[in-house]
């Protein structure tokens, strides 16, 4: 039982460490107490998009998730420490696919593609003055059409700042 405990315990103390970096976006998104949960980013199957992946007691109960991609052992994987932000949406239960049960416990996972999650630091820069007209992206010259994804057109047509590009939602802010 003592070493359960301080697996738990453990990996308790990783979680607070990681969501402690993320304190200042979290008082910009106005949350007090964040349900932040790490999860692994994985491409479940070749040709497969990338996902992250909930347990129903994770996912359920109304509230935003709070997540870092990390490792098995809550080692953060990206350099940069984005904090990503998944919309409560309460048609989880039928928009999802679910993962097979494991074969041990039954279980099953929700999968949401990473493509849903939101880039909390790209929702709190400052807006630029109007008199820059346009943001720089990523390289010094314009991103290729082939880089344009459909959330990247939904962006543009719905004139909504939803793409994962922060130059390209800055540029839609502008214009709006």
């Amino acid at each position: 039982m003592g070493l359960k405990t301080t697996n738990v315990s453990s990996r308790r103390n990783k979680v607070a460490e990681l969501k402690e970096k993320h304190t200042k976006l979290f008082e910009a998104e106005g949350v007090d107490k964040p349900k932040f949960i790490p999860k692994m980013a994985y491409i479940p199957e070749p040709g497969a998009d990338r996902i992250i992946a909930f347990f129903p007691s994770e996912i359920m109960g109304g509230e935003d998730i709070y997540t870092e991609f990390v490792s098995k052992s809550n080692v953060p994987e990206d350099p940069e420490r984005t904090l990503w932000k998944w919309p409560f949406n309460p048609e989880f239960d039928t928009e999802y696919k679910k993962s097979e049960p494991h074969p041990a416990t039954g279980h099953q996972r929700y999968l949401v593609p990473v493509d849903e999650l939101i880039n909390v630091a790209g929702l709190h820069k400052p807006i630029p003055k109007q008199t820059e007209l346009f943001v720089e992206p990523v390289t010094k010259d314009d991103a290729p059409m082939s880089q344009l994804t459909i959330r990247d057109k939904a962006a543009i047509d719905w004139k909504l700042p939803v793409s994962n590009k922060a130059w390209l939602n800055e540029l839609i802010k502008q214009n709006t």
